[in-house]
């Protein structure tokens, strides 16, 4: 029997990173020297951001001409491909105008530009350990039940499937990621309130027979996640849980379901 093929690793940019952080703070220090409040300089900042990303989805949007001599099928694929991009820059840009008005919304709130800049090559953990596993389920818990007004979930489920999504956080991030995920739910409430009261329970389009995410607190951690670092969360789930495409599913609600 022949060797199944490792797919090829996407290739990662990281070199305009530090450099970006740089100016960000360059740019928020020159703001407020001018008066500016925090908050409106985040806001700012933001948006120039998404539309970045939206000349980056015009750009990608226009390259729909498959190669010449290239097969009916990879025709096809080329602009599935292009499509699959394209969605995936829309919901980058969409997420960043909101995350810009939450923001507005509490102009108090500290600059995420203060923040240090993250490890570029960010430590993988085997393994989460319980006490971990606890905290992180308990904030999920408080997140879901006001979002979502549920309390019928299964904590024995919780603890499993975080046991592997939490293995999508870096070793540096794991002491701070209750603090993480609190701040993605208010920055996100508005579309965790949709989510749930779409395909959550009792929700208009609920299925949990064909996803079983949508109706446990953990599925916050996977929103977050699937913002973050969406391929790690693939790997760790495919690996660990399941390939019934629940996450797919799950995927699915999240970025275009609303």
């Amino acid at each position: 029997m022949s060797a199944i093929p490792e797919e090829p690793a996407l290739p990662l940019i990281i070199v305009h990173a530090e450099a970006a952080a740089s100016a960000r703070r360059r740019v928020s220090d020159l703001l407020e020297a001018a008066g500016a409040r925090p908050g409106e300089v985040q806001h700012l900042l933001t948006v120039l951001e998404a539309g970045a990303v939206e000349s980056a989805h015009a750009e990608a949007a226009e390259d729909t001409q498959v190669p010449a001599g290239s097969s009916d099928e990879f025709g096809e694929g080329w602009l599935g491909a292009v499509q699959a991009v394209t969605s995936r820059l829309t919901h980058i840009a969409d997420r960043a105008v909101c995350q810009a008005r939450a923001t507005a919304a509490a102009p108090k709130s500290p600059l995420a530009v203060s923040s240090p800049p993250q490890r570029r090559s960010p430590t993988a953990v085997d393994a989460v350990g319980e006490e971990q596993v606890h905290r992180v389920r308990e904030a999920a818990e408080r997140i879901f039940v006001s979002v979502a007004g549920c309390t019928g979930y299964d904590r024995d489920l919780s603890e499993e499937i975080l046991t592997v999504v939490l293995r999508a956080v870096s070793a540096e991030q794991q002491d701070g990621y209750v603090r993480q995920l609190e701040a993605f739910a208010e920055a996100n409430r508005e579309r965790l309130v949709q989510l749930y009261a779409r395909y959550g329970p009792g929700g208009t389009s609920a299925d949990e027979s064909r996803c079983y995410l949508t109706p446990q607190p953990e599925s916050v951690v996977v929103c977050e996640r699937l913002d973050t670092v969406p391929m790690w969360l693939d790997g760790v789930w495919n690996e660990e849980i399941d390939a019934e495409q629940t996450l797919e599913r799950f995927t699915k609600y999240w970025r275009f379901g609303l």
